[in-house]
């Protein structure tokens, strides 16, 4: 880091400004695959979900899909150089992972009460 008697010069200012736009754009950037990927997902669900895979393994998968490799090397690339961004970075994540899991609970849910009450009868008056 670039010190002048306790206080950040101007290039350094500067850098982390930088910083934080590039941080910014990736993290809009893979809040945008994420919603795509989740999008055509959900779209291509038509059978009930088999029993292996939850919502967190399709969520788990779904954040380790290759359209997102190079928006998560950016992030962790500035996280790293500027530690003071992990906490803005890991809320930001942390925002992107309960609205996809919402989204993925939602377009689920018909699949898992359909395969929760499949040896009911239906009530009879």
């Amino acid at each position: 880091m670039l010190y002048t008697e306790g206080n950040l010069t101007a290039e350094d200012a500067a850098m982390r400004r930088i910083a934080r736009s590039k941080v910014r754009a990736a993290l809009c950037s893979f809040e945008t695959k994420t919603q795509t990927l989740l999008d055509s997902l959900v779209g291509k669900l038509s059978q009930p979900v088999s029993s292996n895979l939850t919502v967190d393994r399709i969520l788990n998968l779904v954040e380790q899909h290759p359209q997102l490799l190079s928006e998560a090397a950016v992030i962790r690339r500035y996280t790293d150089a500027y530690p003071e961004l992990t906490d803005t970075v890991s809320a930001a994540r942390q925002n992107i992972q309960t609205r996809a899991r919402r989204r993925l609970e939602s377009a689920l849910a018909p699949f898992e009460f359909q395969h929760r009450f499949r040896f009911t009868k239906g009530l009879r008056c």
